[in-house]
């Protein structure tokens, strides 16, 4: 399914700038997971920071679903005056799924366990029509939309 649009939460945004979460490209520390929360996940993008703020509402692990998502192949592109940061596509096979939002969550130490300090970057609501996204014993893809998650353009 195509994600809706990617929402970069306000104290990620603040994070970047004050150079308090890492490098958003794929090559060493911190590493970047994308995870799947329910609908008792209500968004705050000036209020929600770290993993602590989503954590309770993540996707159980079962039915093809990890605790702690998928790592994500990142990249960060600068061309004509615009920045963009975009990741690969996301699928669960065999999976069970029930979920609202897809979320980029920072790894900061980079071991797969996401941390309560760890940072949030951007969200997305899988069905902007205010249900949730489902399946039964099939492929839960999060696609990600072919402009990237984000970009940042001189003016």
């Amino acid at each position: 399914m195509a994600a809706g649009a990617w929402q970069v939460y306000g104290l990620g945004i603040e994070a970047m700038l004050e150079n308090v979460i890492g490098a958003l490209n794929d090559t060493g520390t911190p590493r970047y997971r994308m995870v799947l929360v329910t609908s008792a996940y209500t968004p705050s993008d000036n209020v929600h920071a770290t993993w602590t703020d989503v954590s309770a509402n993540e996707v159980a692990a079962a039915g093809g679903y990890s605790t702690h998502g998928k790592l994500l192949t990142s990249t960060v592109v600068h061309a004509a005056g615009t920045v963009t940061y975009d990741c690969d596509d996301q699928s669960w096979t065999s999976s069970t799924i029930t979920a609202k939002y897809a979320v980029i969550v920072e790894d900061a130490d980079a071991n797969a366990a996401l941390a309560s300090t760890d940072r949030l970057v951007a969200y997305s609501d899988l069905d902007t029509g205010g249900g949730s996204v489902s399946t039964t014993s099939g492929t839960f893809a999060v696609n990600i939309n072919a402009s990237g998650v984000f970009t940042v353009a001189q003016v």
